[in-house]
């Protein structure tokens, strides 16, 4: 009598590349590389779920101390993605230059180069969110 069995191997992989993260070549308005690159986790990362709910807490903290106080937020949806892809994010190469100062590689500093240059942002966002961003055909390259 032979067992039958379902290899999840495949799906192991998956998750390790995501825990691993992928460097993406940030592109300017016409596709071309800047120079820069930034390393993010996946969707499925034990990062990428504390940053969900730490994000998640955070706001909801925000928002009772805002019902208290009888103000009434702007729509952070935008704020809310910057805030989980900054904590997602693993590094960046070389430190980019704004204004003429060199900025090194934080937490405060990728939020707001996510805040700022939302062309960099969407980059991010658009490979981060997708699981097959991680398979080991896709891993590399721009984020186009």
């Amino acid at each position: 009598m032979s067992e039958e069995f379902v290899d999840l191997s495949g799906l192991e992989a998956l998750l390790q590349s995501q825990e691993e993260g992928i460097e993406l070549d940030i592109l300017n308005e016409q596709g071309t590389p800047i120079g820069l690159k930034i390393r993010i986790v996946g969707p499925d990362s034990d990062r990428m779920q504390k940053a969900m709910r730490d994000v998640a807490a955070e706001f909801a903290k925000a928002a009772a101390e805002r019902e208290s106080l009888g103000e009434t937020p702007s729509d952070d949806t935008d704020a809310r993605m910057i805030a989980i892809l900054s904590k997602a994010t693993v590094s960046w190469s070389p430190n980019p230059k704004i204004g003429g100062n060199v900025v090194p590689f934080t937490e405060e500093n990728v939020r707001n180069l996510y805040s700022k240059f939302r062309i960099i942002r969407e980059q991010i966002e658009l490979r981060a969110v997708r699981r097959s961003s991680f398979t080991p055909s896709s891993s590399a390259g721009s984020a186009s």
